[in-house]
C-alpha cells in the first residue's frame, strides 16, 4: 500500500475489515448460520479496547439459544489476560472465563512500539472457530 509501512499492515482499519469480511466469508463457506468475528490491534499496555472491531455472520449476534458476541468475546478476554491462544491452558482461568479455543494472539515489536494482535470467532465447532481465525490472522500478516 502507498504511504503505509508494510510492517504495520496489521494496524490499518482497511486491512483490519478485509480481515473480518475474510473470516464472515469462510464462516459462510462452512455452513456457519450464527457467529461473531473479532479483530483487536493495540499497542501493548494500552489499557482500552477502544480498536475492537467485529461483525456477525448475516447481522446477528444471537441465536435464539446462543450469545456469540459474548463467547468472542471470552476467548478474547482470556488470550489478552494471559498472552496466549484461548484454549491452550485451561487450568488458570479466573470466573467468567472459558477454555474455550477460537482466539488466536500474535505480537509484533516495530521499532520501540510493542503490539498485541487478537482475531476471534465464534458460532461454529472449537475446530472451525479456530480455522476462522487463524484465516483472520492471515490476512493481518500477508505474505
Amino acid at each position: 500500500m502507498v504511504g503505509m509501512d508494510n510492517n504495520k499492515l496489521f494496524a490499518n482499519e482497511y486491512i483490519q475489515i478485509g480481515a473480518l469480511t475474510a473470516m464472515i466469508s469462510m464462516a459462510k463457506s462452512m455452513g456457519i448460520e450464527y457467529g461473531v468475528a473479532l479483530v483487536l490491534c493495540r499497542k501493548k499496555n494500552d489499557q482500552g479496547i477502544s480498536y475492537l472491531k467485529f461483525d456477525a455472520v448475516d447481522n446477528t449476534f444471537f441465536s435464539i439459544r446462543t450469545n456469540y458476541l459474548a463467547i468472542a468475546m471470552s476467548k478474547l478476554a482470556v488470550s489478552m489476560r494471559l498472552g496466549v491462544d484461548s484454549g491452550t491452558i485451561t487450568e488458570d482461568l479466573l470466573a467468567g472465563e472459558t477454555g474455550y479455543r477460537g482466539c488466536k494472539v500474535r505480537f509484533e515489536v516495530i521499532g520501540y512500539e510493542k503490539w498485541e494482535i487478537y482475531t476471534s470467532f465464534s458460532g461454529g465447532t472449537e475446530i472451525q472457530d479456530l480455522e476462522i481465525s487463524k484465516l483472520g490472522m492471515a490476512m493481518l500478516f500477508p505474505k
